[in-house]
């Protein structure tokens, strides 16, 4: 295949960028069978690592069936696996927790952590278009968070989980070109399989410690198995499984800045969905600062084409 990050799009990058924005696009749509589960009596985070442990049994079937094992005992898949994952938890975490359009919003500020991460990782120079990527993203970040003379501070754990996401996936994707000759089918197990420890692991951690706020529905609803444990199969095995693998197959076969425009998908899915079925409504001032975090994703995007 012709080298990407050299020449651009060819005839061999369109699936992989096909399999980003449709991937993206179902991220879009995760909160409505999440929220589903807990309303059903299963608290987010359990919620979670349900679905991953749905959603890793066909992960698994075919890494088996790809021939790809092997590679599930290397580091590099794992270091993939791992950062991928912590992202994953995270970003379900905010979108059961707070406004699903703020969380969204909060998530992609891409340009500031993919700017940081490639100079940490990579030494890349930090040139005076990227310092006016990274103000227009804390100014979209302000405005979102209400704006005012105050510092903004995030709300509640799910505005922290959204931006901590958002730096997760970042650096991801900075893993994910320094790595790509990782096979896509070990990296989405290794993902799946390290996501759903991670979630039980704080669904335990937080029981023990009894923070009141996700863990209040615990006791105030009981598990309607009949109604959950099908759904979590279905959206585990059949949705997140193959949007997960499309993801990451695809961020492989384009440069990252593309893979980062396409994601942008999700932005328009997540936001019309919410609007529709939960009302979901942002103040003016908070829009305003939405739209200058996609402006800041694009104009970064600009600066590195």
């Amino acid at each position: 295949m012709t080298n990407s990050r050299a020449t651009g799009y060819t005839k061999t990058d369109r699936p992989g960028a096909w399999a980003v924005t449709l991937g993206a696009a179902v991220w879009g749509l995760f909160w409505i069978p999440l929220r589903y589960l807990e309303q059903a009596g299963i608290p987010g985070l359990w919620a979670v690592a349900l679905v991953l442990a749905a959603a890793f049994v066909p992960a698994l079937a075919f890494t088996y069936w790809k021939r790809e094992l092997a590679e599930l005992t290397t580091v590099n898949g794992w270091v993939v696996g791992l950062a991928l994952s912590l992202s994953t938890v995270l970003y379900f975490t905010a979108i059961l927790y707070t406004d699903v359009i703020k969380a969204i919003f909060l998530f992609y500020l891409l340009p500031l952590w993919t700017t940081l991460s490639a100079r940490v990782l990579y030494g890349e120079p930090i040139t005076r278009k990227q310092l006016l990527v990274i103000a227009a993203a804390l100014l979209g970040v302000w405005l979102l968070l209400g704006g005012g003379f105050a510092f903004p501070v995030p709300d509640n754990i799910g505005d922290w989980c959204a931006i901590a996401a958002g730096f997760c996936w970042g650096c991801s994707l900075s893993l994910l070109r320094s790595k790509e000759d990782t096979p896509p089918f070990a990296s989405t197990t290794a993902t799946i399989f390290a996501g759903c420890v991670l979630a039980s692991l704080c669904a335990l951690s937080l029981q023990f410690w009894e923070v009141a706020e996700l863990t209040a529905t615990v006791t105030a609803q009981s598990v309607d198995l009949a109604k959950t444990l099908p759904l979590a199969v279905v959206f585990g095995a059949a949705i997140f499984f193959p949007s997960m693998l499309g993801q990451i197959w695809g961020a492989r076969r384009i440069p990252a800045p593309t893979a980062s425009l396409l994601t942008m998908t999700e932005i328009l899915v997540a936001t019309a969905s919410a609007g529709w079925l939960i009302g979901t409504e942002l103040a003016p001032v908070s829009l305003l600062g939405g739209a200058i975090i996609i402006a800041a994703v694009c104009l970064d995007l600009a600066t590195k084409r």
